[in-house]
């Protein structure tokens, strides 16, 4: 699997958009490649996330 190729799919996942091609190179992604991209990109939100609000807060 590419990883930039996951990368995509999990963000466009994310927002809910992806044409139709892009859609059927997808198929061809190993799932258990796609969630652990998606639980890396999940955990940087959160840590963003996090990081923005204690900034925020001082």
């Amino acid at each position: 699997m590419n990883w930039a190729q996951g990368v995509k799919a999990v963000l466009a996942a994310f927002i809910g958009v992806r044409q139709g091609d892009a859609a059927r190179q997808d198929q061809s992604l190993k799932p258990w490649q796609l969630i652990v991209t998606a639980l890396l990109l999940m955990l940087a939100l959160i840590v963003a996330l996090l990081l923005l609000v204690s900034w925020v807060t001082r």
